[in-house]
């Protein structure tokens, strides 16, 4: 990596990366309420689950990732990007930040999230609007997974493909927090507030109840 390219992924991560983690956790937090334990799918270096933890009190947090990080904030287990390795209700809060739009399938991986959480998934992830919004998104992945070397599909959902998405994948939307404030200005001007969402999924009982 070139000297000009190292610096540009510092000041990446102190004005970029460091605010979206504690806007990021803020948000769902929220989605959550109090959890004794959290699932982070996609942990990263597992900072944001950390934080999501001290803000809902969860004593127990595990991350899962299909490239874990050496030095991750917390324990990542390998998975191939669909499957959990975990029981049904393993955990009482499962979290996908802008997880489901770097999917092959995403409502395979939603719908594991639901059967692992016994109460809640929260979600935080972009809206599209048109052909500008996608390609603004598209840059804003390309450069945010640039380091660490995340896959980028550019699957991102209109309101109506993500509740579409959630109802296939078993569940309902029970909270939303829309639009989000993820980033500070100058950034925001392209970022935008309205293409940001986090939100609360919940499992659908049997016979679409809740």
């Amino acid at each position: 990596m070139t000297v000009l390219a190292r610096g540009l992924f510092s000041l990446h991560h102190h004005l970029v990366h460091v605010p979206r983690v504690g806007r990021v956790a803020r948000a769902l937090a929220a989605q959550v309420g109090r959890a004794a334990s959290l699932l982070d799918v996609g942990a990263g270096d597992g900072t944001v689950a950390l934080e999501v933890a001290r803000r809902v009190g969860a004593q127990r947090v595990v991350g899962v990732d299909v490239k874990a990080r050496p030095g991750a904030a917390l324990p990542v287990v390998a998975y191939d990007g669909e499957r959990l390795p975990f029981p049904d209700g393993a955990f009482e809060a499962v979290l996908l930040s802008d997880v489901l739009h770097h999917c092959a399938r995403p409502g395979a991986l939603l719908a594991e999230a639901l059967r692992v959480a016994s109460r809640v998934v929260a979600l935080k992830d972009h809206f599209r609007f048109g052909p500008v919004s996608e390609k603004v998104l598209l840059w804003m992945d390309l450069v945010g997974n640039a380091a660490p070397g995340v896959e980028v599909r550019g699957t991102y959902f209109t309101p109506g493909e993500l509740a579409e998405l959630v109802r296939g994948a078993g569940g309902r939307i029970t909270g939303l927090d829309w639009p989000l404030r993820i980033h500070d200005m100058p950034f925001r001007l392209v970022t935008q507030d309205r293409l940001q969402f986090a939100a609360r999924v919940e499992r659908l009982a049997a016979g679409g109840g809740r």
